[in-house]
């Protein structure tokens, strides 16, 4: 698990009398992103003690927090999007994959946005257009239901950009796009040898609207996309369906898609903004910013400490 191979989290398992082995034979605990890929060392070892974690909502979609095998082998327990002990607030992916340092997602959490003025934004000659950077899923099956839900939002994000896209008012980059679509796959690519959030950073200070939908709808599940944009000067459109976003945004700070009827509204809406309101959500969104970026520096070594130790309490109940 190489999220956990950060030095705090290193320091905070040996001084609870762990550590970590990539070698199955020498563990006490295997652990791997999903239960397939459990399945052969249970056999192999069905002594030891099995465990799921992972912080991606597509990688491992039980949402139980535990797998009872028949005869006799070992159960595996489940640490993922759904189990309520993986993610805990709306600041996990700010500034870092869980306190992962050495991947802090282009936002230093020790550096905090200036307020942005009217002058400031017309210095920046931002397109007034929406920026949209993510794979084209339209032909693939992304439903996923839960409890009776469907809490995929990758589907309705790419419904949003075609339809701004048919009306020039959306540019698209990513993957899989239709023929001469997507200006170019940017921030997907790891050809260009240099971390991917580096090229999604400098397109996105070119637009004044970023649709940063989630691929998944789950409470707590916010990662660096609505982060992303607020650090390039970039008003997010959001969804707040099925997820805790309230809890650390206001009203009237990110566009909201889920408080318009349909996408021509959304995008009505968007196109016909003043230069006033755009600014004011903006500064909105800025300060959360700071005060997400406060909060995280104060609580970091505790917050990996509480990841650790959550996983222990897993392996141990």
């Amino acid at each position: 698990m190489s999220i956990f191979r950060d030095e705090i989290s290193l320091a905070i398992m040996k001084g609870m009398g762990y550590s970590l082995t990539m070698l199955s034979s020498e563990s006490d605990v295997i652990m791997a992103h999903s239960y397939k890929k459990l399945l052969p060392y249970i056999f192999r070892y069905p002594t030891k003690k099995f465990l799921v974690w992972t912080n991606e909502p597509r990688y491992d979609t039980f949402f139980r927090n535990e797998i009872k095998l028949p005869l006799g082998f070992p159960m595996i327990k489940i640490m993922n999007v759904y189990s309520k002990d993986v993610f805990w607030n709306n600041l996990h992916f700010l500034g870092s994959y869980h306190f992962d340092n050495i991947n802090n997602l282009g936002i230093d959490i020790n550096s905090e946005l200036p307020n942005i003025s009217l002058e400031q934004l017309e210095s920046f000659n931002k397109k007034n257009k929406i920026a949209a950077l993510f794979t084209y899923t339209l032909e693939q099956k992304t439903k996923l239901m839960k409890g009776g839900i469907n809490i995929d939002l990758s589907r309705q994000r790419c419904e949003i950009a075609m339809a701004g896209y048919l009306r020039k008012q959306v540019d698209l980059y990513g993957n899989k796009w239709p023929a001469n679509y997507a200006l170019d796959n940017s921030g997907f690519g790891f050809e260009k040898q240099r971390p991917w959030w580096i090229e999604k950073m400098e397109i996105l200070k070119g637009y004044k609207f970023n649709l940063c939908l989630e691929n998944t709808a789950e409470p707590y599940y916010v990662t660096e996309k609505i982060w992303h944009a607020i650090q390039a000067y970039c008003l997010p459109i959001y969804s707040s369906f099925n997820s805790t976003i309230y809890e650390t945004f206001p009203k009237n700070s990110f566009i909201d898609t889920v408080q318009y009827k349909n996408t021509d509204e959304l995008l009505d809406y968007i196109q016909n903004m003043s230069t006033a309101e755009y600014l004011e959500r903006m500064n909105i969104c800025i300060d959360i910013f700071n005060k997400a970026l406060a909060l995280k520096r104060i609580n970091y070594d505790q917050n990996t400490q509480e990841i650790i130790t959550k996983i222990i309490d897993r392996i141990l109940d």
